[in-house]
């Protein structure tokens, strides 16, 4: 998305630009089950992506070949025993076998940069940039310092989200073959200091960079004002409708004449809004995105739809992943109703004109807004349910409560909406009862749409448990898999880190065994990861659990396939029918009898028994009906799309070995 934007600006102001898919090169190049292990295929505490380029990066460091060798032996040796240890986090292969497709990866990434090196260079281009985000960083840093050594004449970028403040500070301090580095938005920026790189090479005095840049000027400075004793600041652009459409050509290009084309479906990122206007105001305490600025700009409805149509029509695809933290809650009244207008439009249309659409939304929407955003298109959204109990939902500062988060869950399975979403746990101040709870509640959702994943919660840079650590009593360290990467001393490991951990030096066995640890002595969070796992067991191979429910005139017919269910078949009259109805909207239990006109004995009699039958829950002090209604048009639910219909694309991966899934999600994913 970045590069592709950066490209269509320098285009518009009169400066030729081409971008260069690298990460689809090294696919090709080190084949493509192997590319998605270091990619996406192994947990983010093992740093894979960084560690494979990690040679190529930092090969010739003087006195550097013993201690790298000790450290890669002590790396591996880790992974080994992780993997066949902890089987339950790992996908495919494991122990020695892993570890050589890990050895072989660096292999080739080290082949690859001089290729890819060589081939970037044979564009004529004068300046080359890299774009940096979570594990992209180390082959950014690779394949510049290549280029620098194949030709010193080429003028090196480097930007994205791991250039961002102290990280922008310490990679310009500690990779000098990196001549510029751009902390935060670079779309007001990019086209004077490209320009300014073209006129005078190196040689730009640091007075006449733009804010938030760094270049070699900077590194002649006296110590007093060079970067680390000023802050560098996260530059920010405002005024998104006056960009460009993103430019994606290159990518197009390089995937048709690609071997690879057959494997990959493309999806068109797309952006309609920066920052997050919960953050804003209350930043949930885990998330460390939009770094140092939440604040919150969208483009004009307006803008997204003609954006939207003319990507559709230079690239032949309706497959869109915004890239927002968050949908602007202003859209369902604006953006929604002018793409459900085209959806109804283009139903006649040939499939391939449709369009499928991918949001991150805030969970507590209203059943209408749920169905606003299907008949607008979208299929799949990332909602951030990261908990079902409203405590531990109060200690991420949320905003919202528990039943909201369940009422989400019902209503987009009964309407066909995809949603990725997470459970976390280890929290500061939680309690393990609040997790009890909810590995109580589980069985009863078996119906709906299961969590990806029950991983712990990761402090990462940005967040207000990395920013506030001190204050709430944390003590964090850069994850211990950084030291086996970077050749550099400690203070600036903590300063090139995204991610950190409670534990100093935690290695992957050290980080595996921790976690391991922490579930197994909580009985709480134990009993929720293997109800979560259970459920996600049920939901698998096509035959899904239902709750399924008949409203006639004068009863409910509800069926029950779950495995808890207490009886296959349940009928619903008289009152008992009108107080499981008035339990869609999940009402406060003590204003029930008012809603329905009944006394509090009755109501407590009929709460007891949707309670025994688990067709109801209660959460929050409200009464939850979760029987599902078939649409009426049809009498079926509708489906939802399955992993290969992910609006931003799907890559079709090789076949798997025994015991291996290609598709899962990764061990440790999680909700934004």
């Amino acid at each position: 998305m970045a590069l592709g934007l950066l490209a269509a600006i320098l285009e518009r102001d009169g400066i030729s630009a081409s971008v260069a898919h690298a990460g689809l090169w090294f696919a090709e190049s080190a084949g493509l089950r192997r590319y998605e292990l270091c990619a996406s295929r192994t947990p983010t505490v093992f740093m894979s992506g960084e560690w494979t380029f990690a040679g190529a990066a930092f090969r010739d460091e003087p006195g550097e070949t013993g201690r790298r060798a000790r450290l890669d032996a002590e790396y591996l040796r880790q992974v080994n025993e992780a993997s066949e240890r902890y089987p339950e986090y790992w996908r495919g292969n494991r122990g020695s076998t892993l570890v050589n497709d890990l050895l072989a990866l660096r292999a080739a990434a080290t082949r690859f940069t001089d290729e890819a090196a060589r081939r970037v260079l044979a564009t004529g281009a004068r300046v080359v940039g890299c774009t940096s985000t979570f594990e992209q960083h180390v082959a950014s840093l690779a394949l510049l310092r290549r280029i620098r050594e194949l030709d010193p004449g080429v003028v090196t970028m480097l930007g994205g989200a791991n250039c961002e403040t102290v990280m922008g500070q310490t990679t310009h301090r500690c990779f000098p073959w990196v001549d510029y580095v751009v902390s935060g938005e670079a779309d007001g920026l990019i086209t004077t200091l490209c320009r300014l790189a073209l006129s005078k090479g190196r040689d730009v005095p640091a007075a006449e960079l733009p804010r938030g840049v760094l270049g070699p000027a900077h590194r002649d400075l006296p110590p007093s004002n060079r970067p680390g004793a000023v802050a560098l600041p996260r530059v920010v652009f405002n005024d998104l409708d006056s960009l460009p459409t993103p430019r994606f050509d290159d990518y197009f290009a390089t995937l048709a004449s690609s071997p690879l084309r057959a494997s990959i479906r493309p999806g068109i990122p797309v952006e309609t809004s920066r920052g997050c206007w919960w953050g804003a105001v209350h930043q949930c305490t885990f998330c460390g995105l939009n770094g140092t600025s939440m604040g919150y700009r969208a483009k004009s409805p307006a803008r997204v739809l003609a954006e939207l149509d003319q990507l559709q029509d230079r690239y032949g695809t309706g497959d869109f992943e915004a890239v927002d933290n968050i949908l602007d809650n202003h859209y369902y009244t604006s953006l929604l109703p002018g793409l459900a207008s085209a959806a109804a439009t283009a139903a006649a249309r040939p499939a391939a004109a449709k369009r499928r659409i991918f949001f991150e939304i805030k969970a507590n929407v209203t059943r209408q807004q749920v169905a606003d955003l299907v008949a607008a298109g979208v299929t799949w959204v990332q909602p951030g349910i990261e908990s079902l109990h409203t405590e531990v939902l109060r200690l991420m500062d949320k905003g919202l409560q528990g039943w909201q988060n369940i009422q989400l869950l019902k209503w987009s399975r009964q309407l066909g909406l995809r949603l990725s979403w997470s459970l976390l746990w280890g929290f500061p101040g939680e309690k393990d009862d609040w997790y009890l709870d909810m590995a109580a509640w589980l069985p009863a959702l078996e119906h709906l749409q299961p969590p990806a994943a029950t991983p712990k919660v990761r402090f990462d840079r940005y967040s207000v448990y990395h920013e506030q650590a001190q204050r709430r009593g944390l003590i964090l360290f850069p994850l211990g898999s950084m030291a086996a990467v970077y050749p550099v001393p400690p203070a600036d490991l903590d300063g090139l880190a995204y991610f950190f951990s409670t534990e100093p030096g935690a290695g992957p066995l050290r980080y595996m065994q921790d976690l391991m640890s922490a579930a197994n002595r909580n009985p709480g969070i134990k009993a929720l990861i293997g109800a979560a796992r259970a459920w996600r067991a049920g939901y698998a191979g096509g035959k899904q659990p239902m709750l399924l429910r008949e409203d006639l005139p004068d009863q409910i017919f509800i069926t029950d396939s779950r495995s808890c269910a207490r009886a296959p078949q349940h009928v619903l009259a008289g009152l008992a029918r009108e107080v499981y109805l008035a339990c869609d909207a999940a009402p406060r239990r003590d204003r029930l009898a008012a809603l329905v006109g009944a006394t509090e004995g009755q109501i407590e009699q009929i709460a007891g028994r949707f309670l025994a039958d688990r067709l109801a829950l209660e959460v929050d002090g409200r009464l939850i009906a979760l029987a599902l209604s078939p649409d009426p048009r049809t009498g079926q639910i509708p489906p939802y799309p399955d992993h290969t219909q992910f609006p931003g694309g799907h890559v079709k991966a090789p076949a798997a070995g025994p015991g291996q899934s290609s598709d899962a999600p990764r061990p440790d994913a999680e909700s934004r």
